[in-house]
């Protein structure tokens, strides 16, 4: 019975150290480094792109960098946003930066997202609707009522999210799920949120999560998570562990185990998930 306690809190220990043990200084520094002299991102050999800068901006609040460069760039190109979801991710950006996303580069980017409500949804997808949800709430607006009953209609019985409704549940929309609908006035006690808490642990996988059911942890997976575990006022240290594991010697983190792809994009959820800040982000 000792031996077992002892083996125990030395596991418990050696978590917490992992979880620690990332160095949000040096992912702060490769993230301000991906950006171009205009303030743009990109992944080395690419080109710069608004949306990847959105995530960059979100990634160097939370890694306590200056993000003003970032947003700037994102104003300067607000007119590009063509998408809902792409003009939600700049809102949440802006609005994390302490920038006025009302007034982007002389777009009214927060409007859009009003103007995008249409039969109860923002947008056309559950993912737009609930980052329409986080994006509102960021940008100090009104969410409507509306968007919050398709929220709780678009939920599974089994409390997860779908990327379509009616369909499987996907851990990183479960994750946004749960995000707004805290975002959204739900408390984190409510059977809605306590049902998509339980929901995910279907996703667990090797120490992280996974996007879907049975397959391997990834980063950006297990970040959302861990935002989504954060709104909900839980945590997960062994997935915090499993996430600071995947930091390399440059700050950067790789997708998963042996693979390192689009190292700014998985860099900078990273961040968001090791330092528990779920959305909307606040300067």
């Amino acid at each position: 019975m000792i031996r077992a306690l002892v083996i125990a809190l030395v596991g418990l220990m050696a978590l917490g150290a992992s979880a620690s043990a990332a160095d949000l200084s040096s992912t702060g520094a490769f993230l301000a480094k991906s950006l171009d002299a205009n303030g743009c991102a990109r992944e080395a050999g690419g080109v710069p792109s608004v949306q990847l800068t959105s995530w960059v901006t979100l990634g160097l609040v939370a890694s306590g960098r200056s993000s003003g460069a970032a947003a700037s760039c994102i104003e300067r190109h607000s007119r590009a946003l063509t998408t809902t979801t792409d003009i939600e991710l700049a809102v949440l950006a802006l609005a994390a930066a302490g920038r006025n996303p009302g007034n982007a580069g002389g777009r009214n980017l927060v409007q859009a997202i009003q103007g995008s409500l249409k039969n109860g949804r923002i947008g056309t997808l559950v993912a737009s609707n609930q980052f329409g949800i986080l994006a509102l709430r960021g940008a100090g607006a009104t969410i409507p009522a509306a968007a919050k009953r398709t929220l709780l209609a678009d939920q599974n019985r089994d409390g997860s999210w779908p990327v379509s409704r009616g369909g499987d549940g996907d851990s990183n929309l479960t994750a946004s799920g749960i995000m707004a609908a805290v975002a959204a006035g739900i408390a984190p006690n409510s059977t809605v949120i306590v049902r998509a808490v339980a929901s995910l642990k279907r996703f667990r996988s090797q120490g992280g999560y996974a996007l879907t059911v049975g397959s391997p942890p990834d980063a950006q997976s297990t970040a959302w998570i861990l935002q989504g575990l954060a709104a909900a006022g839980k945590s997960d240290p062994a997935a915090e562990a499993y996430l600071a594991s995947l930091q390399r010697s440059n700050g950067t983190f790789a997708y998963q185990r042996g693979l390192a792809i689009t190292p700014v994009w998985v860099t900078a959820q990273a961040a968001l998930g090791l330092t528990r800040r779920p959305f909307p982000l606040r300067p």
